[in-house]
């Protein structure tokens, strides 16, 4: 326990220094390459480089706050597990795998990072060591390594510049576009966008204080934080194909949040809706925002997570919101961070959320985009809003449907889930403040009014909330509950094709007419004898006999 209490104020000590030091870096626009060449071969530069802007700075205090965070709730959480000292180490190299991934500013080091956290994070997923926990370890394991895959293409593209670095990159008015293709596909397969989303909630079968560093600031953020870097880089053509795979990401979200029982999965959801929303942010040209909205989003999915393993900690394991309610008594602690990070969420004034959520919005309204973009932007926006009422409503308004057992008091994950709230409330304020953000309010009254338009509309009219209760066709239902059915093309598809042909290859070779002619043959007659041998040792009368007639023959032959 003193191990971890010590790495915790170690942690909170680092987010300090770095996000101090990141705000002077951006307040006097100072960068900071530090670098070790390794050797040339054939014109490339290998070398071992480390940025500090503060864009890396920033991002690097916020994973150390929120990691700290999450090994002082562990304390209490996992203080029953008897590997708690294997989850305390996977969580640490979880940190420094992403540390070598922001502070890397070269693709061919990058990788370490990359890599590093898709292999600890299948070591996370597969922690409890059931059947569930290893069939989604394995469908994000996969997943992952289809990213690695796409990112080691364009690496492998980049060997034709010379180099791997950002800054010299940097340098090009543009890149091959078959590289940041490839590299572009890699970002979308770490930050479960369409059609590489059926990994997120899979991962759910870790532990909670793991979902919350995972979903929040790390392995999902990894792919948005390299598109940011390589914003410059992005084409007519990859931005078109970036907005119509985000909103179609965040129509997938939105609406399997509405379909799903899972309290875990429908935060897992929430996070799948947010990333989409920073890459058209991002793609929309207002790449700044959409990190300080990565940033915010970090902290209060964070604590959203760690509540939500609170009150699965109440039902004794439980995720079924059909099973919670009148939760506010229960725990009223609780519940109020619970609430406040759900309103960060939503972007209601003046959270955390409502500092970027609203400039994004306003920022995409004045731009020049398609009216039907723009309709379903707002559409999933609305969404976003449905889902948390409705989370609001099964949690804390509707009557208790399971009888609570388990109490809990455990200070440190009531301090971590304090923190968090602080943060949640202030943190969105000093980011704009801190940093003197330029952005001026330019928003139409139409446009204000434009999403209580799509609630009251929907909700006098369509009846929202009786058509969550699935009163539409079950086809249509089962559709939206399943995540578009990607989970079956995904792993169910692949995978039974895939052992229905091996077993097909194993049935003529392995076991064919070679198989039947020589080794079953053998092994026939060796089973045969071994069983005439075994009758003979068995029968204890026969061998005393046949040792009798043997020992007067040897007597006889003297």
């Amino acid at each position: 326990m003193l191990f971890v209490l010590n790495i915790n104020f170690f942690f909170f000590f680092v987010f300090i220094l770095f996000f101090l030091v990141g705000l002077m870096f951006h307040l006097y626009q100072l960068s900071l390459l530090l670098t070790y060449n390794f050797f040339f071969m054939n014109s490339c530069n290998f070398s071992l480089i480390f940025l500090l802007d503060w864009l890396s700075l920033m991002f690097l205090s916020v994973v150390f706050l929120i990691s700290g965070c999450v090994f002082l709730y562990s304390l209490g959480y996992m203080s029953g597990d008897s590997y708690v000292i294997r989850f305390y180490f996977l969580v640490f190299m979880f940190v420094c795998s992403m540390f070598f991934l922001i502070m890397m500013p070269d693709l061919m080091c990058l990788i370490l990072g990359w890599d590093g956290l898709g292999l600890v994070s299948y070591c996370l997923v597969i922690y409890y060591q059931s059947d569930v926990s290893l069939s989604s370890g394995y469908l994000t394991l996969f997943i992952n390594r289809l990213g690695d895959l796409f990112l080691i293409l364009s690496i492998c593209w980049c060997m034709n510049y010379g180099c791997w670095h950002y800054f010299y990159l940097f340098t090009f008015d543009n890149l091959n576009i078959y590289m940041i293709f490839f590299l572009i596909l890699a970002c979308l397969t770490k930050s479960a966008q369409f059609p590489f989303s059926s990994w997120l909630p899979a991962a759910m079968a870790a532990p909670t204080p793991l979902l919350s560093f995972l979903h929040s600031s790390t392995l999902v953020t990894a792919g948005v934080y390299l598109i940011i870097r390589f914003s410059k880089f992005l084409s007519s053509d990859l931005i078109f194909f970036l907005i119509n795979l985000s909103l179609l990401t965040v129509l997938l979200s939105g609406f399997g949040s509405l379909y799903e029982n899972d309290l875990s999965k429908i935060i897992a959801f929430s996070t799948m809706g947010q990333l989409s929303f920073m890459i058209f942010s991002i793609v929309m040209g207002s790449h700044y925002l959409g990190f300080i909205h990565l940033l915010i989003h970090a902290i209060f999915k964070s604590l959203l997570f760690l509540c939500s393993g609170i009150f699965i900690s109440l039902l004794m394991g439980s995720q079924d919101i059909r099973n919670m309610g009148n939760l506010g008594l229960q725990s009223p602690l609780i519940s109020s961070c619970f609430l406040i990070s759900l309103f960060s969420l939503c972007g209601v004034p003046f959270y955390s959320g409502f500092f970027s959520k609203d400039l994004i919005i306003e920022l995409v309204v004045l731009s020049e985009i398609n009216f039907f973009y723009l309709l379903i932007f707002f559409f999933s926006i609305y969404l976003t809003l449905v889902y948390s009422f409705r989370l609001f409503y099964f949690l804390f308004i509707c009557k208790i449907n399971f009888m609570i057992f388990n109490l809990i008091d455990n200070k440190y994950m009531k301090v971590s889930c304090l923190f968090l709230l602080f943060m949640s409330i202030i943190f969105g304020s000093c980011q704009f403040w801190l940093l003197d953000l330029c952005y001026v309010n330019v928003f139409d009254e139409y446009y204000k009014f434009l999403i209580i338009f799509f609630f009251i509309y929907f909700f006098i009219y369509f009846n929202v909330f009786t058509m969550l209760n699935m009163n539409l066709s079950s086809f249509i239902v089962y559709f939206l509950s399943q995540m578009w059915f990607l989970p079956f093309f995904s792993s169910t598809f692949i995978v039974s094709k895939f052992f229905n042909k091996s077993n097909f290859l194993f049935s003529l070779i392995d076991l064919g007419w070679t198989e039947y002619l020589v080794f079953t043959t053998i092994y026939n007659l060796i089973k045969n004898l071994n069983m005439h041998l075994d009758s003979l040792h068995l029968n204890s009368l026969k061998m005393y006999m046949l040792s009798y007639l043997m020992f007067i023959f040897f007597i006889l032959m003297i």
